[in-house]
């Protein structure tokens, strides 16, 4: 696994991707070819992993170690975009083996495995509406309100700064920032990454604790990005504030402000675990809507936004920082600005309006009508006097 610290350095890898790629290479190639011999293996060796690996289930080795796993857990399979990023480390390893000169060639095959579609469940906007209005819980509710305003991951919410709001921004319309995320990464990864890409440590009061909370830039430049408040978000982030202050008189010499706009009474910051088990809680407690993970929020409100832009995908790309089609996005910003403002109103119109049942109407029976071809046709034969009468209705 020489080349393992050799890429992460190069690409200069995050301790969350670092620590992924890890888990891949324990769990996912060493337990299944790790005993063979770099030289013997051939492209049909790694055809016949790929081939086991679809009918292994997840989480059958952890840290390298074989797992006892329940008949429900033996029952979900790995993916085939798991299988895929296998194909992918392998042939990144394969080829810095063929660069230092270890092998002449690389048997990895040409053809990648397919990647795996998993539809994810989500809302319509009367769910999304209505469940927001169902959360109590202060925290919980701001969190999905950000998500699905903004299109927001978990973590980018998390990371969210009271000096990331701007009130008076696109004119009054109000504008947040999204420019990091918070994460709790493991120590070990942290050290063979370096600290390049964070931007906060926060202090882990767990003693023997093998991970850290971390503040971090965003994984891409395109996931740096401004989004447009709804008048019924900005009223709601000017009281949470307020709250915060409260909240901070209380105990003013107990209070651990931890910097954060999401944060506990004490000033702790919210992690990204604890908006998902707010989540899970406030799910179990209503289970007449459709079951989602947190992450489902995101693609709900960007589902209902190209539906509202009418598919305008600038637009919407520029609110939810996808890197795909980096370069329109980042080339024509300043063409968007306009069309997102009209998209943030339009979001807002729609997903603030109150719901009622449309009244059935009666179709309207139409006059008969005839196309000109026709009418044509029925005048060829028609008597001469009857011709100069219509010539003469048309011509009146």
């Amino acid at each position: 696994m020489e080349w393992l610290p050799k890429q992460c350095n190069k690409h200069k890898w995050a301790p969350q991707t670092y620590q992924s790629n890890l888990g891949t290479v324990q769990n996912l190639i060493i337990p299944y070819i790790g005993d063979m011999q770099m030289q013997k293996l051939k492209p049909y060796h790694l055809e016949d992993l790929y081939s086991t690996l679809s009918k292994t289930p997840c989480c059958q080795y952890y840290e390298g170690k074989k797992q006892v796993l329940s008949e429900k857990q033996q029952q979900r399979l790995l993916s085939g975009t798991t299988i895929h990023e296998v194909h992918r480390l392998l042939r990144t390893a394969f080829q810095y083996a063929v660069e230092w000169g270890v092998l002449i060639k690389s048997p990895v095959p040409v053809d990648s495995p397919k990647k795996s579609i998993q539809e994810r469940a989500i809302w319509d906007a009367d769910e999304m509406w209505a469940a927001l209005a169902s959360m109590e819980d202060p925290i919980l509710h701001l969190a999905v309100h950000l998500t699905l305003v903004g299109a927001l991951r978990e973590g980018e919410v998390a990371g969210l700064t009271p000096e990331d709001l701007d009130f008076e921004g696109a004119d009054g319309t109000g504008t947040f920032r999204i420019n990091k995320c918070m994460q709790r990464v493991q120590k070990a990864s942290l050290a063979k990454t370096g600290k390049g890409c964070i931007l906060q440590e926060f202090e882990d009061k767990r003693e023997g604790s093998t991970t850290t909370l971390v503040l971090k830039k965003t994984k891409t430049a395109s996931s740096n990005r401004t989004i447009f408040m709804t008048a019924v978000l900005k009223e709601e982030l000017k009281h949470w504030l307020k709250r915060l202050e409260m909240d901070e008189a209380v105990e003013p010499e107990r209070y651990r402000n931890s910097g954060m706009l999401l944060r506990l009474p004490n000033g702790l910051a919210v992690e990204p675990i604890l908006i998902r088990k707010k989540f899970i809680k406030w799910q179990d407690e209503h289970p007449e809507f459709t079951r989602i993970v947190f992450h489902g929020l995101r693609h709900s409100s960007a589902t209902y936004q190209l539906m509202i832009s009418g598919g305008d995908v600038k637009a919407v790309q520029g609110t939810t920082g996808h890197a795909s089609a980096n370069l329109l996005v980042n080339t024509y910003a300043h063409i968007q600005q306009d069309s997102r403002k009209k998209l943030g109103k339009k979001f807002e119109e729609g997903f603030y309006k109150p719901r009622t049942t449309p009244a059935q109407t009666v179709p309207v029976e139409s006059e008969p009508t005839i196309s000109v071809s026709a009418l044509l046709e029925l005048l060829k034969d028609a008597d001469p006097s009857v011709k100069a009468q219509l010539r003469l209705a048309l011509l009146t």
